[in-house]
């Protein structure tokens, strides 16, 4: 399957800008592939040296850290519309493993470099480093949080981004529900605890009425006290639309 840049349906959601024929043209020279990866498998793998950007089309992945001793710390979630792999693109190399969470399918883009975009395209480099800052910021508010918080309040907050990460895209399924498929071992590893410990969790939030996870749907029930326990800082409306590459 390859979807050519003109025809790609995650340009006409509301959270990305649109593009000019100039940009749309230079972006299509930089897409030379469509692939699929399985779930499981690794996009990119930590300290991989070159290699090229991605966008991640459809499904989900996670951004991680393998730790020393063989754990593993979820930096991030990758949902559709995000760029994988900019940091090699720049760097030339990347400080943390993408794996794809569900089936999901790239956009592979290598036939303009990084530099090119900078040098023929400077609006849309820039509106491409403004996303990459927000989304650090995004992931800064959570993280100081999160050092401070109960199990409870750690998964709550995951709950809640995703929630708004998703809608922001479209993706909610009516007013509280939204696609979840990280299974107990994802959830352990994004909010930093064992896996007997979110079970124990959920089973809180289920019977306090707050929220649930059932067959990888999340279901919030009670969403202004979810976000009363969890600290949740909304998401801020972007300085402008994103730029999707």
């Amino acid at each position: 399957m390859f979807v050519p840049c003109e025809q790609c349906p995650l340009r006409r959601k509301p959270l990305f800008r649109p593009f000019s024929e100039v940009e749309l043209k230079f972006v299509s020279e930089m897409k030379t592939d469509h692939i699929v990866v399985a779930p499981r498998v690794d996009i990119i793998q930590e300290d991989e040296i070159g290699g090229p950007a991605y966008t991640l089309f459809e499904g989900w992945a996670i951004r991680y850290h393998r730790l020393p001793k063989g754990s593993r710390q979820i930096l991030d979630i990758v949902l559709p519309g995000d760029m994988i792999g900019i940091a090699s693109a720049l760097l030339g190399t990347v400080r943390h493993s993408v794996q794809a969470l569900t089936p999901v399918t790239l956009c592979v883009l290598s036939g303009r470099t990084m530099t090119d975009l900078f040098g023929g395209q400077p609006g849309l480099a820039f509106n491409i480093m403004q996303t990459r800052v927000e989304e650090e910021q995004r992931a800064d508010v959570r993280l100081s949080l999160l050092g401070r918080s109960n199990a409870e309040q750690r998964i709550g907050y995951l709950m809640l981004e995703t929630f708004d990460r998703l809608r922001q895209r479209g993706m909610v399924n009516g007013g509280s529900t939204c696609p979840f498929p990280l299974q107990r071992r994802d959830i352990a590893d994004a909010a930093g605890i064992s896996r007997v410990h979110v079970a124990r969790t959920l089973d809180r939030l289920r019977e306090q009425k707050l929220a649930t996870i059932q067959d990888g749907v999340l279901v919030l029930l009670d969403r202004a006290r979810l976000i009363d326990l969890a600290g949740y800082v909304p998401l801020r409306a972007a300085v402008g639309r994103r730029a999707i590459v």
